[in-house]
């Protein structure tokens, strides 16, 4: 995976703020809390100083918990019920308004141990780390057959170390003083949930993330990327 240009990088974080301020500002009733837990399969990539790609690191397991607020993003059902310009505008759009009224999006704050494995001239090593962050996502979401959904949505986090120590030999040490390890991270990428309806309030859901790391910093020994795949379970509940 190549990193992404400069302006690829600083377009994500305006679209990001065009969408937070775009939500607050439009957001409707339609409101679910969701809880989350799985497993986080993740990828070290790290390329040295001269570019070329080193592959003794291998995916390992890490636990994976979310906490977050869904919402629709716009409520057009609540909208066209009232008298203002916003419902007069969708009144006249019908079919822009349907399209909306599938949108979702979500916040939420997570825990991720992304870890690795690997060995180098026979000699093991590990990653162990526990990263503290948030996550937002802006997607569809399509009811299917008798009660299932499908929602596919674009995803971008903020990740922050709290605590990690590589095993090398019989020796460990601290990654909370490793510059690829200690700054703030972001995430960027996308997810599918599909769920089933356990009663009117409650929706049960099996969740597929998929995200790398951006805006990774620059080493004299190179730079290294984070690719996790998040699989989780969990439950919505409906406000």
């Amino acid at each position: 995976m190549k990193h992404p240009v400069s302006s690829t990088k600083r377009r994500c974080g305006v679209w990001l703020t065009i969408f937070f301020t775009f939500a607050l500002a439009f957001s409707g009733q339609a409101q679910s809390y969701k809880w989350s837990i799985g497993s986080a399969i993740t990828h070290y990539q790290f390329q040295n100083s001269k570019g070329l790609a080193i592959e003794w690191m291998k995916p390992s397991a890490g636990l994976h918990v979310e906490l977050s607020h869904e919402n629709a993003l716009i409520d057009t059902v609540r909208l066209i019920s009232k008298f203002s310009k916003s419902a007069l505008f969708f009144n006249n759009h019908p079919k822009l308004a349907k399209t909306l009224s599938h949108l979702n999006y979500a916040v939420g704050l997570n825990y991720h141990q992304l870890n690795a494995i690997g060995d180098v001239r026979q000699i093991a090593f590990s990653y162990q780390t526990d990263f503290v962050g948030f996550s937002a996502s802006l997607g569809p979401k399509y009811t299917i057959y008798r009660g299932w959904a499908l929602g596919l949505s674009g995803v971008m986090m903020g990740q922050q170390l709290i605590a990690g120590n590589q095993l090398l030999g019989q020796r460990y040490f601290p990654l909370t003083e490793d510059t690829q390890f200690n700054t703030f991270k972001v995430f960027g990428g996308y997810q599918a949930e599909i769920s089933k309806s356990v009663n009117a309030n409650v929706r049960a859901f099996v969740l597929i993330r998929r995200t790398a790391s951006l805006f990774s910093p620059q080493t004299p020994t190179g730079t290294l990327d984070f690719l996790p795949t998040t699989i989780s379970m969990g439950i919505s509940i409906k406000r």
